[in-house]
């Protein structure tokens, strides 16, 4: 049985997703940071993702209604990574807590608490696109990995994720005749990870994956790890690229 969702913690979770749409919408006419273009990726896809699993789980539709008008701009600053990468982890967390309560009654007055979750999500979505510009579709985005049709919905869960880490115990990326590659222990992880989930990838597919996690891991900002989720709500495995702060060591005595 789900987890219970209550009236004061659905209308926190549409407050704060509110402030953090106002808060980018603000300044979707801004400046990205010169390494901030990953950390906004991450947030522009975990909001694409939550709306997905809302839309699928909870009965909340992802029609938006009219829309929501974008805030007025702010003045012209500067974007930073550390920032949106706090953002997009916030939102990672939110999917977290909506996935262990997929299937939950919605509390009185809830239908119109997640139309207001949804119209900041894609208000978010949207301005995110405006502050990375037209230029700027990077190949770090989001992007579908199998291309045979699964059905109305494959089945994948959502809340699993694989988290790619650089260690001495498990290197992710050689050289290979000059050649950047990854490494036999990061393709096992990938292949692992796909196939706990029922996925069968051919050699092409396969192939198309580790090259594109391979972008997505050399694109990884400094002190922060890439995480690959899965999303099956369009009819087909899709994977995503997140990134979050590394996990602090234990301190030394």
């Amino acid at each position: 049985m789900p987890e219970q969702i209550t009236s004061p913690e659905l209308e926190r979770a549409a407050l704060n997703l509110e402030r953090l749409a106002r808060f980018i919408g603000e300044r979707r006419g801004w400046v990205l940071a010169s390494d901030a273009g990953p950390a906004a990726i991450s947030v522009r896809n975990a909001a694409g993702s939550l709306a997905a699993l809302l839309a699928e789980t909870l009965g909340g539709s992802n029609e938006t209604g009219p829309g929501v008008r974008p805030p007025k701009l702010e003045p012209a600053s500067i974007v930073s990574a550390s920032r949106l990468a706090k953002f997009a982890e916030f939102i990672d967390q939110l999917q977290e807590w909506f996935a262990a309560r997929a299937g939950a009654e919605l509390p009185s007055g809830g239908e119109r608490l997640m139309q207001s979750i949804q119209q900041a999500l894609a208000l978010t979505e949207r301005s995110i696109g405006e502050l990375m510009g037209p230029a700027s579709t990077p190949l770090t985005g989001s992007q579908p990995v199998v291309t045979a049709d699964l059905g109305p919905v494959a089945a994948v869960d959502m809340t699993a994720r694989l988290v790619f880490e650089e260690s001495a115990e498990c290197p992710l990326l050689q050289v290979f005749r000059g050649v950047v590659e990854l490494t036999p222990e990061a393709k096992g992880m990938v292949d692992q990870f796909f196939a706990t989930q029922g996925i069968d990838l051919t050699a092409n597919e396969r192939r198309r994956l580790h090259d594109k996690i391979l972008r997505w891991i050399q694109a990884t900002p400094e002190g922060q790890v890439l995480v690959v989720k899965l999303s099956g709500l369009s009819g087909r495995a899709e994977a995503y690229s997140s990134y979050r702060p590394k996990k602090a060591g234990p301190r030394k005595a």
